[in-house]
Parts: structure tokens; sequence; C-alpha cells
């Protein structure tokens, strides 16, 4: 499952891209963006309502508490933006969801570490739905004219800053581990990194994340040098 569903949602998603630039290409602009509106409402809803029954499981069985339940993980906070992101269109928003939650989602989907729970097939499903719509998010507008800005790193990385502030004193208060910031998930590479102490834990993974972010920026990099020519400002059929 958690190979499939990233498999399919890609194809189908690039299937549906390819037309939405035929449409626009060939002068069928409001047909385009119509057809972009209904990809992203759907693409966003179903990640929500994935994330939605993740909750709803948890509760079921009594596991959903201040230390589980908030949308303090990397993914889960980054499935909170889809929807907005891709409805609005916010270059902010989509360079967080490109820099951020398309590597977080392809590492938990990599490494998956679901919550054990009376319905293991249900809780996964909900766990790897969700995780592949924050990972297909911001391929839409990518594949239909969007162009990332290199720049757009420092934004994500002061964000994870931020978010990773946050996760800290909420660990503090709850006893929980978002963001994996005082224990390695169960199942991954991160058990690698644990070993030497907290601190040395979280040293290695701050280094961790600034070099996938610098990788990030180099591909982009390579991307923008690379990539066709972009439609006129203000016409890309992402923009609503």
């Amino acid at each position: 499952m958690q190979y499939c569903l990233p498999a399919v949602g890609l194809a189908l998603l690039s299937v549906w891209a390819r037309r939405i630039r035929l449409l626009y290409r060939t002068g069928f602009r409001a047909a385009s963006r119509r057809l972009y509106f209904l990809t992203a409402l759907c693409l966003g809803a179903v990640t929500c309502t994935a994330m939605l029954a993740q909750e709803l499981i948890l509760a079921r069985c009594g596991q959903l508490s201040w230390r589980t339940g908030l949308p303090l993980h990397l993914c889960s906070c980054m499935g909170v933006l889809t929807l907005p992101m891709l409805l609005t269109g916010n270059r902010h928003l989509t360079h967080l969801s490109l820099y951020l939650g398309l590597p977080g989602a392809a590492a938990a989907l990599l490494f998956p570490a679901v919550a054990p729970t009376p319905w293991p097939q249900l809780t996964a499903l909900a766990f790897h739905t969700m995780h592949t719509g924050v990972l297909l998010a911001p391929l839409l507008p990518l594949l239909t004219g969007w162009r990332p800005a290199p720049e757009g790193v420092w934004e994500a990385g002061g964000f994870l800053v931020l978010l990773a502030l946050v996760a800290l004193g909420v660990n503090a208060l709850t006893g929980g581990n978002y963001l994996f910031l005082q224990s390695p998930a169960s199942s991954g590479p991160l058990g690698l990194l644990a070993g030497h102490g907290v601190t040395a834990y979280r040293l290695l993974l701050t280094l961790l994340a600034a070099a996938v972010l610098a990788l990030e920026q180099a591909l982009v990099r390579l991307l923008l040098r690379r990539a066709d020519p972009l439609p006129a400002p203000g016409l890309a059929p992402w923009r609503l």
C-alpha cells in the first residue's frame, strides 16, 4: 500500500496536469482553471479527510490526547496547509509544501510509523492516503506551470525552526514526541542518529534537515535552468 498509493496518485495527477496545460495552451483558459480547481479541491479534500480519519481512529481507541493529536509533526502540519495552499496558489505556502511536505511525506511513506490500533488496515489506509496527498500536493502546481524560487528554502527553513520551537514547548508540557525531537520513530533511519543523548540527537536532526534543504535548493536551481518557459505572468492555470 505504501508504494501503490503514491504510484497510482502520481500517474493520475500527471494525466490531469497534462490535460490542464493542454487546455490552457489551446486557448481554453477558463476550462483549464476549472479543471485545476476541481483537481486541487479533490486532492486537498482527500488529504484532509484522511487526516481527520486518523484523528477519529485514535479517539475511538482512546489514544487521542494533547500528546498525540496536535498537528505538530511535519506531515500533519503540512496536511493542514495542503488545501489552503492548493486553492489559493499562495507562493509561500507552496514553498513550504514543496521544500518540507514533499520530503517529509516521502520519508514517512518509505519508513511508515503507523500507530497500533484495533483496526490496523484502516489506520494504515488513512496514514498512507494522508501522506500521499501531502507528497503529491506541491507537484500539482509544479506540473501545471508554477516554478519555485530557490530562495524559498529560507522560508521553509525558518518555518521549520519555528515549528520545532513550538514542538519543543509542547513536548515539555505534555510529554509528547512531536517532530520526533525526543526520540526517533520506531521505524526508519533516524534511529541511527540516536544513542549519544538527546542534545546530540537534535543537533544531528538539525544538520540532516539543513542538508535536505540544501539538496532541494540545488535541484530547484537545476530545474529552473532546464524548465520550459513559463506562461505569461498572471495567466498560469494554477492561479485561481
